[in-house]
């Protein structure tokens, strides 16, 4: 119940910030996979690798958002169920990441960047994944 609110609060944000939360994760997943075997990265580096995947990330899903709502959508389900793949896929990608940097040269000063995009982006990925393990009769 607590993630269902928790995933409702991020779903129900406007499209851009949507966009935006999700290409800021992206990027600090890509960033700590990227400095995995690397235990003192150069900050500025960092933060141009974290930027620049966010920004193609989330300019990628807004256009995603902005078709599904041109072509429109079904009123009973708001949110596509696509919405929810992305979130589960980043997600399980970031924890990939994560456990990359922790047992690579990076360890957890490294994979300390990936921590509250982790719990930022649990609520619906788990959503996400619970929708894609249910089956819905025929």
């Amino acid at each position: 119940m607590l993630f269902a609110l928790l995933a409702a609060f991020l779903l129900r944000q406007p499209v851009t910030v949507q966009a935006i939360v999700l290409g800021l994760c992206t990027g600090l997943f890509v960033t700590t996979a990227a400095e995995a075997q690397d235990r003192t990265p150069v900050l500025s580096a960092v933060v141009l690798q974290v930027l620049g995947t966010a920004v193609v990330a989330a300019a990628l899903f807004l256009a995603g958002l902005r078709a599904q709502r041109r072509r429109g959508s079904d009123p009973e389900n708001a949110d596509p169920a696509w919405l929810y793949w992305i979130y589960s896929a980043i997600w399980l990608a970031g924890i990939g990441a994560a456990l990359y940097a922790l047992f690579g040269g990076g360890g957890f000063k490294v994979a300390a960047l990936s921590i509250v995009p982790l719990v930022l982006l649990a609520p619906p990925a788990l959503q996400g994944l619970c929708l894609a393990l249910v089956r819905t009769p025929a």
